[in-house]
C-alpha cells in the first residue's frame, strides 16, 4: 500500500482507497471510452463534482473540448459522472462525429433561424473588407461568425 495525495483536497491518503477518507472525492476510475477512444477526464471530475451552476457550464465546456461531444452529449455524460459521482468507463454519445456532416452539413452548424445545412464560415478577409466598405455600420457583422445562404442571415 502506498500514499498519495487526494487530487481535491491534496491530504495523503491509500492508493487503494475509492473515496477520499478526508473530502469524499472519488478515486477509482477517471478513463472512458467514447467511440473507441480513451479520455482521461482527471481535470475535470472535480469541477464536473461541483453543484453550483457555473461549475456545470465551466465542466461541460472542459468535456466538449476535450472530446468534440455535441452540447446535449457532453450534458448528458455530465449528469452521469454527477449521478455517479464517479466516470463512466463507457459512454455512447446520440450523435456520433461520424454522423455529424449528414445532420449538421459541411461546416457542422445549422443556421438557429431557418436550421439550413447551407451554411459557410465569414472569413476575416470578408470581414476587413466590409469594414473598409461600410467602416462603422460593419461593426455588427463583424461580431458574426457564420453565413446562412438560405436564409442570409449572419449569426
Amino acid at each position: 500500500m502506498a500514499l498519495i495525495n487526494c487530487p481535491e483536497c491534496g491530504k495523503e491518503i491509500s492508493d487503494k482507497s475509492e473515496v477520499c477518507i478526508h473530502c469524499g472525492f472519488p478515486l477509482i476510475n477517471t478513463k472512458c471510452n467514447i467511440n473507441g477512444v480513451i479520455y482521461d477526464f482527471k481535470e475535470e471530475l472535480p469541477i464536473a463534482l461541483l453543484e453550483k451552476v457555473d461549475d456545470h457550464v465551466s465542466a461541460i465546456g472542459m468535456i466538449r473540448l476535450k472530446t468534440s461531444l455535441t452540447l446535449g452529449d457532453a450534458g448528458e455524460l455530465l449528469e452521469i459522472i454527477r449521478e455517479k459521482r464517479a466516470i463512466p468507463s463507457s459512454f455512447t454519445p446520440e450523435f456520433p462525429l461520424e454522423n455529424r456532416k449528414e445532420l449538421y452539413g459541411e461546416t457542422g452548424v445549422r443556421c438557429p433561424y431557418c436550421h439550413s445545412k447551407n451554411t459557410k464560415k465569414i472569413s476575416n478577409t470578408s470581414k476587413a473588407l466590409h469594414t473598409a466598405l461600410f467602416g462603422v455600420f460593419s461593426v455588427s457583422r463583424n461580431s458574426k461568425e457564420f453565413h446562412c445562404n438560405h436564409c442570409n442571415s449572419d449569426f
